[in-house]
């Protein structure tokens, strides 16, 4: 580097930034005045002025329909081999020792322990969730893989991390005799008056 270019550089003075020509966005809103307290008399009002082609030959509008609001989603239900029934209203681990896993779907969930003498089912075997209005089983890379039976299809082996929707009535078997059915959510009835 020649000295030329050392003293060049030495010489350049910072530049201040710009002013601002507008106040920031939280001063602005002082500047407004509040109209919410004046009150003009309905006869000082311009009446407005339609085109006769607007205006309907039939009356006012009919008002809106009124919508009933949505009913929360009920979850649907996982019936056991030993007959317990178990809500889909979290994530579900299966296994003979399930556990969570450390990437999990959901931060919430149930860990459900089936017996398995044979040890043909895996530690943490089957993850099941509601997703929206379905539920997804996934195999969690078990060693023998989840036998899925959708109604009116064939038996379809899940393996290794693989993921398959299920229906109401599909049966999936883990092994060891750990037969699981996917039940429909549990209607709601309403009181008779």
């Amino acid at each position: 580097m020649k000295d030329d270019d050392f003293e060049h550089t030495r010489s350049v003075e910072r530049q201040r930034p710009p002013k601002l020509v507008e106040p920031p966005a939280r001063d602005r809103a002082d500047a407004v005045p509040d109209t919410s307290q004046i009150s003009l008399p309905a006869s000082s009002l311009p009446a407005p002025s339609l085109p006769a082609s607007s205006i309907p030959a039939s009356g006012p509008p009919a008002p809106a329909p009124i919508t009933k609001a949505a009913e929360p989603r009920r979850p649907y239900r996982l019936k056991m081999s030993d007959g317990v029934v178990v809500s889909l209203d979290l994530t579900i681990y299966l296994g003979r020792r399930p556990s969570v896993p450390r990437v999990a779907s959901d931060r919430r969930v149930r860990l459900v322990a089936v017996p398995s003498i044979g040890k043909e089912v895996s530690a943490t075997h089957l993850e099941l969730r509601q997703s929206g209005d379905a539920v997804v089983a996934t195999d969690m890379r078990s060693t023998n893989g989840s036998t899925v039976t959708v109604p009116g299809s064939k038996p379809r082996t899940l393996l290794r991390g693989e993921s398959a929707v299920v229906t109401p009535g599909t049966l999936i078997d883990l092994g060891d005799g750990n037969v699981l059915e996917v039940l429909s959510p549990e209607r709601v009835t309403e009181p008779s008056p």
